[in-house]
């Protein structure tokens, strides 16, 4: 009978392990709960597979031989990482010993209003963590660097559509403010002609060139007059303090980045826009994943 290496299992060098520990081929059988016979033909198979008697009787008990010995540790670390592959590794993130590192895809409004106090959370925790932000233009994008293992994390827009390997949470919804500078407006941009005869800036992502502010307007026969356009809110915040042009934007950034500005209503009626975190489902059950989306998710909750 023809035997080698590959006929090596887990119930095997388990079997030689307990007979290892427990010196004794009865003591084993009863530490496995088998038959004294199933154990000795166990050890008959070993033998044959490692070309080594493994054990020679001394006394009434048996005795590992050097190649056993030797043997033993490998094998005590080999059924250690095989049950390791069974389990969901664990993560604490105040364990020194533990880390994690995530590529995060997001946009402005994220980093402004999310992200402060993801940061904070981060830094207070033992664990090495590290976190790459990029930026994301939109939901195709999203779904595409999610399936490429591009990004491990989302947090922008929610998905429309239907993707079977990507799974998305809802975290807080978002309705536009006006913001100008008061020393600039002694009434307020608060009415449709008030607002539309102001100079406007706007924000616009990514290779965008019309906007769903616009859009609204569009759809009433009105218009604005749009004297600067950024690519982000810190520019827009910097570049309208201290003039009289006037911004439409998340009404959340008036605790941020516009702080000071003044604040009201945008004028139109506006649909609230929501905003989720998105993850691949490979990542479904990762520890250190599910403590980051848990992370985000009572953020955002605070945020409501």
């Amino acid at each position: 009978m023809s035997v080698d290496e590959l006929d090596l299992d887990y119930r095997l060098l388990r079997l030689f392990l307990t007979i290892y520990d427990e010196g004794s081929v009865t003591g084993a059988a009863n530490r496995l709960g088998v038959g004294q016979p199933t154990v000795s033909h166990g050890l008959d198979r070993l033998r044959q597979i490692i070309g080594d008697p493994l054990f020679v009787r001394s006394g009434r008990n048996i005795s590992p031989t050097a190649h056993a010995d030797e043997m033993a540790v490998r094998v005590r670390a080999l059924l250690q990482d095989m049950r390791n592959l069974t389990r969901v590794g664990a993560f604490d993130p105040q364990n020194p010993d533990h880390g994690a590192r995530f590529v995060l895809g997001t946009n402005d409004y994220e980093v402004a209003v999310i992200l402060p106090t993801l940061i904070k959370r981060i830094r207070s925790c033992a664990a090495d963590i590290r976190l790459k932000v990029i930026p994301v233009t939109g939901g195709e994008q999203v779904v595409e660097l999610l399936r490429e293992g591009k990004l491990d994390h989302a947090i922008c827009l929610q998905l429309t559509g239907k993707f079977g390997d990507i799974a998305q949470q809802a975290l807080l919804s978002e309705h536009m403010s006006c913001f100008y500078d008061a020393a600039f407006h002694p009434e307020p941009p608060d009415t449709a002609d008030r607002f539309c005869a102001a100079a406007h800036a706007r924000v616009m992502l990514g290779n965008n060139d019309t906007s769903a502010v616009d859009d609204v307007l569009h759809a009433q026969g009105r218009s604005r007059r749009t004297v600067l356009q950024v690519s982000n809110f810190a520019s827009v915040a910097s570049l309208m303090r201290g003039t009289d042009v006037i911004a439409t934007l998340p009404s959340r950034l008036a605790g941020g980045v516009m702080q000071g500005f003044g604040q009201c209503d945008f004028p139109f009626d506006f649909a609230a826009y929501k905003f989720s975190q998105s993850w691949h489902v490979r990542n479904a059950e990762n520890a250190a994943h599910k403590w980051l989306r848990g992370e985000i998710f009572r953020i955002a909750k605070r945020l409501s």
